[in-house]
C-alpha cells in the first residue's frame, strides 16, 4: 500500500482519433499518419495501403486523474 494521499491530482486527456489497418490490424493516432497511408504495411509489404477502421473506445464517460507525486492512475 503506497503512502501517498493523492492531493494534486492532474487530468489525463483521452484522445479518441484512433485508427486501424485492415490488412496488419496496426493501431496508431490520426495525427501519426503522415501521407495518409499505412506506415507498418509501407515498410513490410511495400504497399501504400489507406484502409483503416476507426476505433470507438468504450467507456467514453470515463473521467482519468494521475497523481503528481507517485503517478498512479485514478478512473472515475
Amino acid at each position: 500500500m503506497s503512502s501517498c494521499k493523492h492531493e494534486i491530482l492532474t487530468l489525463v486527456q483521452i484522445k479518441n482519433n484512433k485508427l486501424r489497418c485492415r490488412h496488419c490490424h496496426l493501431t496508431i493516432s490520426a495525427d501519426e499518419l503522415s501521407n495518409g497511408c499505412c506506415p507498418e504495411c509501407l515498410d513490410v509489404h511495400k504497399v501504400r495501403r489507406r484502409d483503416f477502421d476507426e476505433i470507438v473506445e468504450v467507456g467514453k464517460d470515463t473521467i482519468r486523474y494521475c497523481c503528481e507525486r507517485c503517478g498512479m492512475v485514478v478512473d472515475c
